[in-house]
């Protein structure tokens, strides 16, 4: 009788562990949307293209891609005015909307598939019509709007190559001179001179590659507007899952150019930093090695700046306390984490509430990112970053962390 009490409760943690392990999945992420701006008139123009073209949204966001990466403007005197009226006359914010409803081109209609799957709704909790009559099915409707579609972003990055070509000239120049004086030293210069090249040439031949590869990027953030107002109008006058019976919507959401729109909250701008050559082979890997960490950066300060672009992540472990957050995320000891719960509120709408406040561990911060593991620093073999709790109670597996200023 004790070996089976003993078995079952075994079992119960293992499901326990598991329910865990899994919950820590389930929650709520903001969509993004990322393009950027190109210069066919600048060098390395088509080669950003291409490794931008290539890149993934960074993965505490869903993709909300629109099938379009590149723009261009007719000119670059202010590009936060091109991409606010490119937005207006491409209708980004319908198109926004109309990938979340899963709007059918041809006959118009909708559905609430990607609704339900971001917001882990089942079948039977989230029904348009159904949710319009009844105040709890409202509510639903409500919870997806505030922590779904209200949270889709929209982010420009204006990238540039920055020439670095004196600098490297310099490395070589002083090189060069390094052979000339172990020439003029040796008995044996031109074997020495015939030595030294067969060493260095990969060397210069990398130098040469990448002359110095760094950018500059400008990063727009844009967020789609989603109120009461704006949603009611929506699921009452546009929604329809039966566009042959009510073509009346249909015509009225392609018709209304003015009620679905995207409202700019700021930009920060960054030259890449020096980046390690290490595990680079080509030009390509070096470029796309520069772009995405510059990128993240960028990402980082936006979210640093701009709190309602904040992401969560959750623990994925409290004995020690971890989570897959890093360097990426331009974690530093300062950093400073508020725990969260997620609970309903009176109106059965998700929210969130502060049960505690973490820091990261100095020497514990993980290097996750891009290539992070070709340099080998000890950071990079770090399997999350690991924290220390400032204030708060007991904490669980699968609760969220938001950073705060």
């Amino acid at each position: 009788m004790k070996k089976l009490f003993l078995f079952i409760l075994g079992v119960f943690a293992v499901q326990t562990v598991l329910a865990q392990t899994d919950e820590t999945k389930k929650y709520m992420r903001g969509s993004l949307c990322m393009m950027m701006v190109e210069h066919p008139t600048l060098e390395y123009n088509k080669e950003i293209e291409e490794v931008f073209e290539k890149m993934d949204i960074p993965e505490r966001f869903n993709s909300h891609d629109l099938g379009v990466r590149i723009i261009r403007f007719s000119n670059d005197k202010d590009q936060q005015t091109n991409v606010t009226i490119f937005a207006k006359e491409n209708q980004l914010g319908k198109k926004f909307v109309s990938k979340w409803f899963g709007r059918n081109k041809k006959t118009g209609g909708f559905n609430i598939d990607l609704v339900k799957e971001r917001g882990n709704y089942n079948a039977t909790k989230i029904d348009v019509k159904e949710a319009l009559r009844q105040h709890r099915g409202l509510a639903i409707l409500e919870d997806a709007g505030e922590n779904l579609i209200g949270h889709t972003y929209w982010v420009v990055n204006d990238i540039k190559y920055v020439n670095q070509n004196n600098f490297f000239q310099g490395v070589k120049d002083v090189a060069n001179l390094a052979i000339s004086g172990a020439q003029a030293a040796s008995t044996k210069g031109k074997s020495l001179e015939k030595a030294f090249d067969n060493k260095n040439a990969v060397v210069f031949d990398l130098l040469e590659d990448i002359k110095g590869f760094r950018v500059k990027i400008t990063s727009y953030l844009f967020r789609l507007k989603w109120n009461e107002e704006i949603q009611n109008t929506f699921y009452n006058n546009y929604y329809t899952d039966e566009p042959e019976m009510e073509p009346d919507k249909v015509k009225g959401f392609v018709e209304d150019k003015d009620l679905f729109s995207l409202e700019y909250i700021g930009s920060v701008t960054n030259t890449s930093s020096k980046t390690s050559v290490s595990g680079v082979t080509t030009n390509e890997k070096m470029i796309r090695k520069v772009c995405t960490r510059a990128l993240d950066k960028n990402v980082a300060d936006l979210q640093h700046d701009f709190a309602d672009f904040r992401i969560k992540a959750p623990l994925i472990s409290t004995d020690p306390l971890k989570a897959y957050v890093g360097m990426k995320e331009d974690i530093t000891e300062k950093s400073r984490y508020e725990v969260l719960v997620e609970e309903q509120d009176e109106r059965g709408v998700t929210i969130y509430k502060r049960v505690g406040i973490i820091k990261p561990i100095p020497d514990k911060i993980w290097d996750n990112r891009y290539m992070a593991a070709e340099e080998g620093t000890r950071e990079s073999k770090l399997d999350a970053t690991y924290f220390e709790k400032v204030s708060g109670g007991e904490f669980y597996s699968g609760y969220l962390i938001r950073e705060i200023k």
